[in-house]
């Protein structure tokens, strides 16, 4: 009984001894270095001048330090504005006075307006140099409708003591056309890893118990990371183009407007 036992074990030991040592277990390969930069593209627009009319009739001849007093109650006239036609006047050798009693002239603003128009289109312009994924930007970005605002401000400029009207004049300019600026967009060039999934995935399954015993003294060749490059983060960096941006105008536009049709009045 005592030999049947020995000899039982014996038997194990040497089976055991024949079974083959698993394959050793496979690492994650090491991943590429993976680059990023990131390009600018610009979006132009043609520009129109400001449209301007301007009449001055020889009634009363404007001399220089005659008074003059604003009268806006027809539009809304900020105090910031209200100040820079007094500065306006003032360059052409006119003093502002607050009292009509005290105006040689009455500057009367008849129209202060701005208005939504249609929008503006800005056209991709293509670099002299060619970028990387320039043709998907220009495939997928091709314009930019931006808002737009018209304005408009007319004025007279009335004789106080004879009611005649001496001179009127009327300016108008769009947004887009005002700002100049064209719209600058930034995007990403990336690399990333497309078949990351699929090397973990391939890792794992020959790590099994099964998989290393079946691939023992043979080599196997883990999938070579792919990398791929894309475009991201496609997102406008400089120029106004929505609504908020382009209101945000507004009072430079009515400023630069009445300065210019200020400057049309003709002071002897």
């Amino acid at each position: 009984m005592r030999l049947l036992v020995v000899l039982f074990f014996t038997l194990i030991s040497a089976g055991c001894a024949l079974k083959p040592e698993p394959a050793p277990l496979l690492s994650m390969p090491k991943k590429p270095s993976l680059q990023s930069q990131r390009f600018q593209v610009e979006y132009q627009t043609e520009h129109a001048a400001p449209k301007v009319k301007s009449v001055q009739l020889p009634a009363h001849a404007v001399s220089k330090n005659q008074t003059v007093v604003i009268v806006a109650d027809k539009t809304s006239v900020t105090d910031t504005l209200y100040g820079q036609l007094t500065e306006a006047l003032a360059a052409k050798q006119l003093n502002v006075v607050k009292e009509a009693t005290q105006a040689d002239y009455t500057l009367s603003i008849h129209q202060l307006d701005l208005e939504l128009i249609e929008d503006t289109e800005y056209q991709l312009v293509t670099p002299e140099k060619p970028l990387p994924l320039f043709d998907e930007v220009a495939k997928q970005f091709p314009v930019q409708q931006c808002a737009t605002i018209l304005g408009q401000v007319s004025m007279r400029l009335t004789h106080r003591k004879t009611g005649d009207v001496v001179w009127f004049a009327k300016s108008s300019i769009d947004s887009a056309s005002f700002h100049r600026e064209p719209l600058i967009y930034s995007f990403e060039q990336q690399q990333l890893i497309k078949n990351e999934l699929e090397v973990a995935t391939f890792v794992h399954e020959q790590n099994s118990e099964e998989a290393r015993m079946a691939r023992v003294n043979q080599e196997v060749t883990i999938p070579a990371y792919q990398t791929i490059t894309r475009m991201n983060e496609f997102k406008k960096e400089q120029g106004p183009c929505n609504r908020t941006e382009i209101s945000a105008l507004t009072p430079m536009m009515q400023y630069y407007l009445s300065s210019i049709l200020i400057d049309k009045i003709k002071v002897q």
